[in-house]
């Protein structure tokens, strides 16, 4: 079995460097030599998913959807309809293959994010074009990445293929396309008709048009019949340029997600903390905080019992809220115990108001500054530290 190292090292290999002009395919390079300085320029950086998906038949005679490299051709019906006219769109695929969502992980988010670097100066804006299940992921890693970023990513994609009626791809990505081009500073998400804080949103349906959703005050504009954006939406920064643009691809995996439940008992946390591929937990808990801090039998270990002796051990535990909104500040004994640094007690770490997919990408984050290269262990006095710190406003 490979070590959390050369795990990590493997993946950073595979990351596509995209750092030269020269490094992008020969056919993008010859659209970005013809553009024109009087029209906005939005770069669509694809990497698969629903949205340009194909059937096909597997060996029991179903239907089956795979990702496919030609999904260029949703921008055919935009094109009938004048698009050119108003915005200069480059196509580039940013990985060797398309994959589906559920393969994205962080050197994917790298590989994205080197071409934005790459191509920052020459851009209005740029749409990411995907899938949709870690899609709210990615665009949260993407404001960890670029903590300054002066112009607009937005992410887009669809809930059905292009191949079949009705799908919902055409527009969500022209709507994509006019937010890239209008005057926004930022990682967004633009899915049906909302204009979302990319890292605020999380997936809530499977098959209806309104995949996504965050809490209201998340929601910085929509589209009817043009792009509105209201007024808290952060607008364009054009001192920043690339020489200017801060950038830090720097995630790790090894976080253990752990979700309460009446259905598991206290002390399997001990167990998951096992996990030789893991370093840090990060516990869904009840309500605001709150985990048991009894068991039905006595000598049976609570979560309190548990984090107290993972504490001992420096094994870090985030404790999230479970709600999109949620907070972990809880004022019952059971939530205040777990967070609490007296000797027997939780110990535990407070994600604060960071929830969902962004709370995962935080943690990725923090394992990464926390490492130790020497040792080849995570300090927890860092990764406790980078948890508590507001990085790029995710603790309100």
């Amino acid at each position: 079995m490979q070590t959390q190292q050369e795990r990590h090292e493997a993946q950073m290999a595979s990351v596509m460097p995209f750092a030269n002009m020269e490094d992008l395919p020969e056919s993008v390079l010859d659209e970005i030599a013809r553009l024109s300085p009087h029209l906005p320029v939005v770069f669509i950086l694809y990497y698969g998913g629903t949205i340009g998906m194909k059937k096909s038949k597997d060996a029991f005679n179903r239907i089956v959807y795979g990702p496919t490299d030609d999904a260029q051709k949703l921008l055919e019906p935009l094109e009938i309809k004048g698009l050119k006219e108003k915005i200069q769109v480059v196509w580039i695929p940013v990985y060797k293959k398309a994959i589906d969502s559920t393969n994205g992980r962080w050197v994917h988010w790298v590989s994205i994010a080197n071409v934005i670097k790459l191509l920052y100066d020459k851009a209005t804006g740029f749409v990411v074009c995907g899938g949709t299940d870690t899609m709210a992921h990615m665009i949260a890693a993407m404001r960890f990445m670029f903590p300054n970023i002066g112009k607009p990513i937005i992410a887009t994609g669809s809930q059905v293929a292009m191949v079949d009626l009705g799908d919902d791809g055409t527009n969500n990505l022209y709507f994509a396309i006019t937010a890239a081009a209008s005057d926004l500073s930022g990682p967004f998400l633009m899915f049906g008709d909302d204009l979302m804080d990319g890292m605020r949103v999380h997936k809530v349906k499977d098959k209806r048009r309104q995949a996504f959703s965050c809490p209201a005050q998340y929601v910085v504009g929509h589209y009817d019949d043009q792009l509105r954006i209201y007024p808290h939406a952060m607008r364009r920064n054009p001192i920043i340029t690339s020489k200017r643009l801060i950038y830090k691809p720097y995630f790790r995996e090894g976080i253990k997600l752990v979700k309460i439940s009446p259905a598991t008992p206290s002390e399997s946390l001990l167990h998951d903390a096992n996990d030789p591929t893991c370093s840090a937990m990060l516990l869904i808990t009840f309500g605001a905080g709150n985990v048991r801090d009894e068991d039905i039998v006595e000598e049976v270990p609570s979560h309190i019992d548990c984090l107290w002796q993972l504490y001992q051990r420096r094994y870090p535990v985030v404790l999230g809220s479970s709600m999109m909104d949620g907070v972990v500040d809880s004022h019952y004994e059971t939530g205040t115990k777990a967070v609490s640094n007296q000797k027997g007690q939780g110990n535990a770490i407070s994600a604060g108001s960071t929830t969902g997919p962004l709370l995962e990408v935080k943690c990725m984050v923090a394992l990464a500054e926390a490492w130790d290269e020497t040792t080849q262990t995570l300090n927890y006095d860092t990764f406790r530290a980078s948890m508590e710190r507001d990085h790029v406003g995710e603790l309100t």
